[in-house]
């Protein structure tokens, strides 16, 4: 998948959960090879008539089965091994 096509994707997969302000991928700096990573810049609060969902760690990847998983200030304690909220294992 190219750049291009994966920060449509991410768009698309957020698009639920608020409105996006921006979105961009971490890319090696010297072959600019995509590095697994990303970040989405989001207004998660409601404008008038909007229905958004609550944001959740996994999110679907463009309403299939696949995902990603995400993470933001103040979200719920989760597991970085198992990635189940309402623990953590250090």
């Amino acid at each position: 998948m190219d750049i291009p096509e994966l920060l449509h994707g991410m768009r698309q997969s957020l698009q639920p959960f608020g409105r996006i302000l921006d979105v961009g991928l971490c890319r090696e700096p010297k072959t600019q090879s995509y590095m697994g990573t990303g970040y989405a810049i989001m207004d998660i609060d409601p404008q008038q008539g909007q229905d958004i969902n609550p944001l959740n760690h996994l999110i679907p990847w463009m309403n299939t089965s696949d995902g990603f998983h995400a993470m933001w200030n103040d979200m719920p304690t989760w597991c970085r091994y198992c990635h189940e909220h309402g623990h953590d294992r250090n």
